[in-house]
């Protein structure tokens, strides 16, 4: 790491709801860091539980109380106070290892926006947008400055926050670059968002709407993102045994792919095996679903259409 990079300042971010059971582990997480966090907010959004009293016995962290906006509300609420030149975003019900910091602020660079902790390289819009990559929020390291340009968070009700912000940081000259993998530990809760599939599937699929929609996607380009987003999602619940609402997905699909596959995921519910070679039959089993070529006809500037071009003809779903 750079003399540089052990001057910079970074703020975490959490934002949190009924989180009383979990945040204690997030918060000593950013305190155990091996680079000192030098500021640290959480945004209790409408708890009605004691989330803000146990944030606040942690030292260097600040507590801000707001009714129930949501998630991007509450990000940018910390945005606005936030003094760090860098935000590293934690979930409540997450954890940080504690070389976490360190090894991203390695990655520091002029012209870098975020450091993220997923494996694809690289991250720009067209593989962003046609789910080629992601960005883990709780591995999400980003520069202030590029936050402030795209606006913060999205606030909508009922898309992804996260989702959406890196679509449009990808619409800047800010680049995503990888950090080592496996910095943080995921807690799945009955309160974090992708503990109900169904849920996030819906708010995905009302982001994609809206991202295509400003840039003037074409509808059928739209439609089919929002069909590999469902059958994503559907493989997920195969995967997990909750049948019905794998069916409810896939029967909005093509009606077609979805008769075959729930014709089988119905007879394959006693067998385990059987149920893991059908999700990996759906990720190659039809092409004309896996694959597909974009017309190009959008608002997207050159460069950033020709990205997307090269990201349509690879296959949607992620391993």
């Amino acid at each position: 790491m750079t003399a540089a990079a052990t001057n910079v300042r970074v703020t975490a971010v959490i934002p949190a709801y009924n989180a009383e059971k979990f945040i204690a582990e997030a918060l000593q997480s950013i305190l155990d860091q091996t680079v000192e966090i030098a500021e640290i907010i959480v945004v209790d959004d409408g708890s009605s539980d004691r989330t803000a009293e146990v944030a606040a016995t942690f030292p260097r962290t600040q507590v801000i109380r707001q009714p129930n906006a949501g998630c991007g509300a509450a990000r940018n609420t910390a945005l606005r106070v936030a003094t760090g030149e860098w935000i590293a975003l934690l979930d409540a019900d997450d954890i940080w290892l504690p070389e976490k910091t360190e090894r991203q602020l390695a990655c520091v660079a002029p012209g870098v926006g975020v450091v993220h902790t997923n494996r694809f390289d690289p991250v720009n819009f067209g593989n962003l947008w046609h789910r080629q990559a992601f960005v883990t929020p709780s591995g999400a390291f980003i520069r202030k400055q590029a936050l402030l340009d795209v606006g913060g968070f999205e606030e909508s009700p009922g898309v992804i926050d996260d989702i959406t912000c890196w679509l449009k940081i990808a619409l800047t000259d800010w680049r995503f670059v990888p950090s080592a993998e496996n910095l943080l530990l995921y807690r799945p809760t009955e309160q974090s968002l992708s503990a109900s599939e169904l849920k996030m599937v819906r708010r995905e699929l009302a982001g994609i709407e809206m991202v295509g929609t400003r840039e003037k996607c074409q509808p059928l380009e739209i439609e089919r993102i929002k069909q590999a987003s469902k059958i994503e999602y559907a493989k997920n619940l195969i995967a997990a045994q909750r049948w019905d609402e794998a069916a409810q997905l896939l029967a909005e699909c093509t009606p077609g792919l979805a008769s075959r596959w729930l014709t089988l995921a119905r007879l394959l519910r006693v067998n385990r095996l059987a149920r893991t070679n059908l999700v990996r039959w759906m990720h190659s089993v039809d092409g004309n679903y896996s694959s597909h070529t974009c017309s190009g006809e959008c608002a997207l500037p050159e460069a950033h259409r020709i990205q997307c071009m090269n990201a349509c003809h690879k296959p949607y779903f992620i391993a």
